[in-house]
């Protein structure tokens, strides 16, 4: 198939995906939940800390809901890419598509763009609730607010090409869905426990832990690379420090990291095939 003809199943399918995901209520229905749920956590939590200890011990007390709230909805959007192939498989819909002029580029690039288009809506979205918030409380945004919002792209993209990949993999949503589901709190949780083993304080260690602790930092050397969740906290632990350095590293292993899925995906499509 030609460029040519590539981009513009990629544009139909991209633009036909986002017009129903749009037009449907299930983004604005979970959207509304994150903010709601990040909103309250920004007014119980972090305005108390500014109101006892005062408004410098936190200098963007804005800036973690605003990140938390981007990280559920790319969970989210992850969550919904997992279901997007094994749905089409699973309905017998990919046999028709493929009809036309699609192949396994166009199909995984359109399932993806679409996914990251909606992702530019969820941070309009985003920008209009935090400023709500912001001009509620009184409290200003961050000046890194423009950095966050284009760090999250690159961050975002990491878990929609993860979904991709499960739901390439599997023939039945459900198992796609219980992948994804299972696999992000499996790195969630084990990056906490790291982070937890990792901070005890060398003294305080029996031989036991001693033994985990290398274990599970040997773990940590493999599973930070294929973890979408590892990318995500890195490039928020850049923005919390301010480091410009860790901001680009994090920039370029997203892109890395997405196109190493993407092209697995394609390939793995080819060897299943489009039949049920």
């Amino acid at each position: 198939m030609s460029v040519s003809y590539r981009m513009h199943a990629i544009k139909v399918a991209a633009k036909r995906e986002i017009r129903s995901t749009l037009y449907g209520v299930g983004l604005y229905v979970v959207l509304s939940l994150i903010f709601l749920a990040a909103s309250y956590v920004f007014v119980n939590s972090t305005l108390r800390l500014v109101a006892d200890a005062g408004i410098l011990a936190h200098a963007n007390p804005i800036t973690s809901p605003l990140f938390i709230s981007m990280g559920l909805a790319a969970a989210y959007l992850g969550l919904c890419s997992s279901l997007a192939i094994a749905r089409d498989r699973d309905l017998g819909t990919m046999e028709v598509l493929f009809y036309g002029p699609v192949d396994a580029v166009s199909y995984i690039l359109g399932k993806y763009f679409h996914q990251l288009l909606v992702y530019l809506v969820v941070l309009l979205f985003s920008l209009v609730n935090f400023w709500g918030v912001s001009l509620a409380t009184n409290v200003g945004f961050s000046s890194d607010i423009v950095g966050i919002m284009l760090l999250s792209i690159f961050l975002t993209s990491c878990m929609v090409s993860f979904g991709i990949l499960l739901s390439v993999s599997s023939r039945r949503m459900i198992v796609s869905v219980v992948l994804f589901l299972g696999l992000v709190l499996f790195f969630l949780i084990f990056s906490v426990v790291h982070s937890w083993v990792m901070g005890i304080a060398g003294q305080n260690l029996t031989t036991t832990m001693v033994y985990v602790r290398v274990i599970l930092d040997n773990a940590n050397q493999f599973i930070k690379w294929i973890s979408p969740v590892d990318y995500y906290l890195r490039g928020m632990n850049a923005v919390f420090r301010k480091d410009p350095s860790g901001y680009a590293v994090s920039v370029i292993s997203s892109l890395v990291y997405t196109g190493v899925l993407l092209a697995l995906s394609v390939w793995m499509f080819k060897r299943k095939g489009v039949r049920r």
